[in-house]
């Protein structure tokens, strides 16, 4: 299968996005130099440049529920070792390796084709960490006396090791 390698934006692979589709689907947004875009071109893959940060891009996807509604498997994220990154959210400009099968599809009902990357895997070479969307937190003021998560005990839950 091929690999593709570049920089990451709008990774959705610890859990699918239902932004434009309610079913989900895991994606990546991945921004190529010269070689990766010509090796993306080269599997039929369209590239796209919106004259932001991500410059040419391709987004390599998988649908999180199949045709016959079965759940798909989320695609494998690990780190540069392959060990397994489980629940790491991965932040705009994070250099990653992406796993993808071309596959070629047909809309029916217009008679449109082409061909789109299933999502395999990820690796993150070097994580960016996620600093999350437009938050309001910093807007409130710290209240001392209020019980906080840290206050809360997590002794029954199991160390995991590093």
């Amino acid at each position: 299968m091929p690999i593709l390698n570049g920089k990451a934006y709008w990774a959705s692979v610890v859990s699918p996005n239902t932004t434009f589709d309610a079913d989900g689907v895991y994606s990546v947004d991945l921004a190529v130099d010269a070689e990766n875009k010509k090796k993306a071109e080269a599997d039929g893959l369209t590239i796209k440049n919106k004259g932001d940060d991500r410059g040419d891009f391709v987004t390599i996807k998988r649908k999180a529920k199949r045709k016959d509604g079965s759940a798909n498997k989320a695609p494998d994220v690990m780190d540069g070792m392959k060990r397994p990154l489980e629940n790491t959210l991965i932040g705009n400009g994070s250099d990653v390796n992406v796993l993808y099968k071309t596959y070629e599809w047909t809309h029916k009902p217009t008679g449109r084709s082409g061909k789109s990357a299933d999502l395999q895997a990820i690796q993150v070479v070097n994580l960016v960490a996620y600093e999350g969307g437009n938050t309001t937190a910093s807007e409130f003021e710290e209240i001392p006396d209020a019980p906080s998560s840290a206050s809360t005990s997590t002794s029954e839950f199991a160390e995991v090791p590093a």
